[in-house]
């Protein structure tokens, strides 16, 4: 049987040259909307990890604090006013004091949002001094003359979990709470003609729960601007605390696992008792503590 044109629309030339517009119009197409998803490269980034960068999933930071201090110390009866002594100036305690200080933290989950830290730093000073004038306690007086000798030792134990409400690739913003366990020891011995007498302050471990804030700037790549505060107010049972710690540091990150920062902190804590039957957990003595310290900060820091 005989085929006769009509029954082939296009000749083979014609047939190539349709098959060559139909490839430059999807080609063109392609260009100008893109790549359908799962014909190109897979990004294997999962979605809930795109801004977790350059936030660090853990860290540990050790560091050097050199801190200014003002304090005074509180000597009381049962139920009755406290006798305040200036620490530096009353009784030569040092006004300034280096450090070792280390802080960690770690982020579990893919998101990253979530974030427990902890810090670390012991504030230790004794001193001895002979008195120029009396200083009645109540219930001791203690001479002119007297050589007194001076402890005062408090360590800064805290833990803080945060939740991030704003993070992204440029800055990440979250509250939290936290909570301070603070051993603190002072007292004195006094030395006179008559003999040897001690008069008791405090030897005990207090708990401070506390609101926290923290905040993580990326300025440019590598440079960062991270801010920490964490502040209290508590009166129960005849105990009454506050706290002021903030934290400010530029830090530094050559390469990923490594980083340097010099920042700047403050913190400001006072505690009061004034009867020993305090409900108040720790709380068994009486007396008042008022401290504050200030100081530059100086770390390394290992990320993971």
């Amino acid at each position: 049987m005989q085929t006769t044109s009509e029954s082939f629309p296009f000749s083979g030339n014609e047939s190539n040259f349709i098959l060559r517009v139909r490839i430059c119009i999807f080609v063109t197409l392609l260009l100008t909307f893109g790549i359908p998803k799962g014909l190109g490269a897979d990004d294997s980034t999962p979605p809930e990890d795109k801004y977790s960068f350059p936030w660090e999933k853990g860290s540990v930071k050790f560091g050097g604090f050199v801190a200014a201090f003002n304090s005074t110390l509180g000597f009381g009866v049962n139920n009755g006013p406290s006798v305040e002594i200036k620490g530096e100036d009353g009784l030569g305690l040092e006004s300034s004091l280096t450090v070792f200080r280390v802080d960690a933290l770690f982020r579990p989950g893919e998101s990253r949002r979530h974030q427990v830290d902890f810090t670390y730093a012991a504030y230790h000073r004794d001193a001895s001094r002979t008195l120029t004038e009396d200083i009645d306690l109540g219930d001791q007086t203690l001479p002119i003359g007297a050589q007194v000798s001076t402890v005062f030792d408090f360590d800064i134990i805290r833990g803080t979990y945060s939740y991030a409400l704003l993070q992204d690739d440029r800055m990440r913003l979250a509250l939290g709470l936290g909570i301070y366990a603070v051993p603190l020891k002072y007292g004195l011995k006094v030395d006179t003609a008559g003999g040897r007498s001690e008069v008791n302050g405090a030897d005990i471990t207090l708990p401070l729960p506390a609101l926290a804030f923290r905040a993580e700037f990326q300025l440019i790549p590598k440079l960062f601007l991270n801010l920490e505060s964490n502040f209290m107010y508590l009166k129960a049972g005849g105990f009454e605390g506050s706290l002021i710690d903030n934290t400010i540091s530029l830090e530094y990150r050559p390469w990923k696992h490594f980083g340097l920062g010099l920042g700047y902190s403050a913190m400001s804590v006072s505690v009061e008792q004034d009867n020993i039957s305090s409900d108040y957990p720790g709380a068994d003595f009486i007396g008042n503590v008022d401290v504050r310290y200030n100081g530059l900060l100086l770390y390394g820091k290992l990320a993971f």
